[in-house]
């Protein structure tokens, strides 16, 4: 009996599990003001509690505190006081810090929250919208879930990996007045409020090493995550600056762009363009002018060839009249003695001048009857 009981507990063991995972939980909430300002406790076993004296991470445990509202128009949701939903520019995702605080569990959610003189880390984190935060998208009803997972830390050039599997995903969900009956616009016009704010288990894969990321080369224009807006799910410190993915060919072109305007400023910079676009352009009237050339040159060679041929016909034309008139001036007297001769038969034969017309032959077999005839 004894064997058939842990029998049963190891195979119930795998859906405890799971229900265990798919539980969430509210704890480390606390809202400011409810549907507009929440603070969220985001416990960090692999983040040492870092002494602001010493410079140095202490084995402490501690947690980093994240702070979300609703802008003042209701149109945006900010995170530590910068736009996350929806995003300000999604090609330069923000740069985000969160205090850290020794403070336990109960100390946060009962006791007044100290946020002053705390250590502040930058962040590095995977962001997830859904449905998806594009606003050439409309949606009726737009209740939009984003996920926030921490993934590392770092603090005066020291840096963690967040890769603890006890560390709890953030996942916070809004509602867009605006679009209970009709659908939302672009530009966007929302009018957000908090609905819900939840911690859950994280799962396999949601701990991720940048170098495990495919590597950005200039044979892409963005190196995005995702093939539309807002392009990017993992935003790693490293990888992007004020000109966006490093590595991307749009970074380049924007680095190399934002370098010649700092060194030469906006009157050089002007007067390189003109001379550029002068370069560039100053051919184009030169190739107008020697194509309409070449075409004129054309047309009057079609025309000259067009002339000589009718030029040639007309000396064919007058070879043959002036055969036709040579012909008239040798035959020309016979010509004329046929007609006299004609016209004194005429007048014999006929005094009034009409010709009587010949008869026609007589036929074989009348001939014949008639000799026939004749010889009776």
């Amino acid at each position: 009996m004894a064997v058939i009981t842990q029998l049963l507990l190891f195979a119930l063991l795998p859906v405890v599990a799971t229900a265990a995972q798919n539980n969430p939980t509210t704890q480390g909430v606390k809202w400011l003001e409810k549907g507009r300002s929440v603070l969220v406790r985001v416990s960090t076993p692999d983040l040492p509690l870092w002494n602001k004296e010493e410079q140095i991470g202490e084995d402490i445990p501690s947690a980093l505190i994240l702070n979300f509202t609703v802008s003042a128009d209701n149109k945006t949701l900010l995170l530590q006081d910068q736009p996350f939903m929806p995003l300000l520019l999604p090609h330069t995702p923000p740069r985000l810090s969160a205090p850290q605080t020794s403070q336990s569990l109960s100390e946060f959610e009962h006791g007044a929250p100290k946020l002053e003189d705390l250590p502040v880390f930058d962040l590095d984190y995977d962001r997830i919208a859904h449905p998806r935060d594009d606003p050439s998208i409309h949606y009726y009803n737009y209740y939009p879930k984003l996920t926030i997972n921490l993934l590392g830390a770092g603090i005066a050039g020291h840096n963690a990996l967040l890769k603890d599997m006890e560390q709890k995903v953030v996942k916070i969900t809004l509602r867009d007045w605006n679009t209970v009956s009709r659908a939302s616009t672009d530009p966007p016009n929302h009018s957000f409020e908090i609905t819900e704010v939840r911690l859950w288990e994280r799962r396999a894969g949601d701990s991720v090493n940048p170098d495990d990321l495919k590597a950005c080369t200039l044979k892409s224009w963005r190196c995005s995550d995702f093939g539309d807006h807002p392009w990017y799910r993992y935003i790693f410190r490293q990888n992007f600056d004020e000109y966006g993915k490093i590595g991307s060919f749009r970074h380049m072109l924007l680095q190399r762009w934002g370098t010649l305007y700092a060194r030469l400023g906006f009157f050089r910079i002007t007067l390189l363009i003109l001379v550029v676009a002068s370069m560039v352009l100053s051919p184009i009237p030169y190739a107008l002018y020697k194509g309409g050339k070449w075409i004129k040159a054309q047309h009057r060679a079609r025309a000259e060839a067009v002339a000589a041929v009718w030029k040639d016909d007309d000396e064919d034309v007058e070879g043959l009249l002036f055969a036709d008139e040579s012909l008239e001036n040798v035959y020309g007297y016979e010509e004329t003695e046929c007609q006299e001769v004609f016209s004194e038969k005429q007048v014999g034969g006929n005094a009034e001048g009409s010709v009587e017309k010949p008869l026609p032959p007589v036929p074989a077999q009348t001939a014949d009857a008639l000799e026939a005839s004749e010889k009776v």
